[in-house]
């Protein structure tokens, strides 16, 4: 068995670069790191790093600032504050919480606009780790797309029309991808396991896993 490698997927959708996976233990980042992108400012000096454990190639987030995001095959359960990806778009999943309420110095209860309740959240994260829209669900599932879902994003070219959905089941929070053309990804707590197949979204790269048997 070869050992195995990542394939950076051009704009294009192309393959491009290859870069073995051949050493115990491989670090990717912008300038310290085995496999650098010196350009890519959205990566940490030393992002994350490759290594196997036994048979299985694991990726380990380096506690880097913008995480290792992995693409879902299967419907995935979001844990409070959990961060994915849809197309361009970085949103942060948030369980109901209830809202303090804030009184002035005058005694007087902070006027505002009603709050209606909600089951779960989903948050628009922006450049710069600004927070944008927050998209609150009072049924129990939200979808994401580009048109006729329950948040739009009709100029992000790369969502499709049906992107994915959001729903609780039994007390989860469980995130599916609809047969999306570009994915769904989900920023990964610490370390998760890797087959070949899987993608990669780190830094601003598109990265695909390899096993390595096939010719190069």
């Amino acid at each position: 068995m070869r050992a195995p490698k990542l394939i950076l997927i051009r704009g294009d959708g192309n393959d491009g670069t290859t870069y073995p996976l051949d050493a115990p233990d491989v670090t990717l980042g912008r300038t310290h790191a085995d496999i650098a992108f010196p350009d890519d400012h959205a990566l940490s000096a030393t992002h994350c790093t490759f290594s196997m454990v036994g048979e299985t190639l694991h990726v380990r987030d380096e506690g880097s600032t913008n995480g290792v995001f992995l693409r879902v095959h299967a419907p995935t359960a979001l844990s409070d504050g959990q961060l994915f990806l849809c197309g361009e778009q970085v949103f942060r999943f948030e369980r109901y919480r209830a809202i303090p309420v804030t009184i002035g110095d005058d005694g007087a209860v902070f006027g505002g606009t009603p709050v209606a309740p909600w089951r779960f959240r989903v948050v628009q994260l922006l450049s710069g780790g600004h927070t944008g829209l927050a998209f609150c669900a009072r049924k129990r599932s939200m979808t994401i797309g580009r048109e006729d879902c329950d948040i739009n994003f009709y100029q992000d070219p790369y969502i499709s029309h049906y992107h994915s959905r959001l729903e609780e089941r039994g007390g989860q929070f469980i995130l599916t991808d609809l047969d999306s053309r570009n994915g769904t990804f989900v920023r990964i707590a610490e370390q998760a396991a890797l087959q070949p197949g899987d993608h990669l979204f780190i830094g601003r790269q598109l990265l695909r896993v390899d096993d390595g048997d096939a010719a190069a």
